[in-house]
């Protein structure tokens, strides 16, 4: 959706460039690389990286970047500045610890007119008892993109189930915003 919201209001230029952070395997990468982006994909598991990288059609590796950076280590990066920061259901997987320091980093990384797009998980989500993750209230995510126009916002709290099939309550603020400043 993201991808479609800047084909329509931008007009294409050479050298568009997305980070894709927690990128796991690299669906996400993956589908900006066949849409000419250029790519940062990071994530904390090398497998994950490797695995990326394995699946890349060969015409495509020559926009592919890849960097193992924990969460943790987000505020020591060195990024540069994105048309597209993609963070699909990585950003509850942080330590509460460290959130603030990575958002603004994510923040910081975004170019002026770029996109965010990710998830968040809500205080209804099922895994809300785990310490090492975060969960957030509604405002607490508006307060996040202060700085943004939300363009795609969408909450969900329901019942479903995990990439593994186990059932599981979703609580899910999933958003799609445009840096202003």
């Amino acid at each position: 959706m993201a991808l479609d919201i800047i084909r329509n209001q931008k007009s294409k230029k050479e050298g568009m460039f997305a980070i894709d952070v927690g990128c796991g395997h690299g669906a996400d990468t993956l589908e900006l690389l066949k849409q000419g982006w250029k790519v940062l994909a990071t994530d904390a598991e090398e497998n994950g990286l490797r695995l990326l990288k394995e699946s890349v059609d060969k015409s495509y590796k020559k926009n592919l970047k890849t960097a193992k950076i924990p969460f943790e280590e987000f505020e020591n990066a060195k990024l540069k500045k994105c048309d597209l920061l993609n963070a699909s259901y990585c950003l509850p997987f942080c330590k509460p610890e460290f959130f603030e320091i990575l958002w603004n980093k994510i923040s910081d990384t975004i170019k002026t007119g770029g996109m965010f797009s990710g998830q968040f998980f809500g205080q209804n989500d099922e895994w809300a008892g785990n310490k090492d993750m975060t969960f957030l209230k509604i405002k607490k995510v508006n307060e996040l993109f202060r700085d943004f126009e939300v363009l795609y916002f969408e909450e969900k709290d329901e019942d479903g189930k995990t990439a593994s099939g186990d059932s599981k309550h979703w609580h899910v603020f999933s958003v799609i915003a445009e840096k202003l400043a």
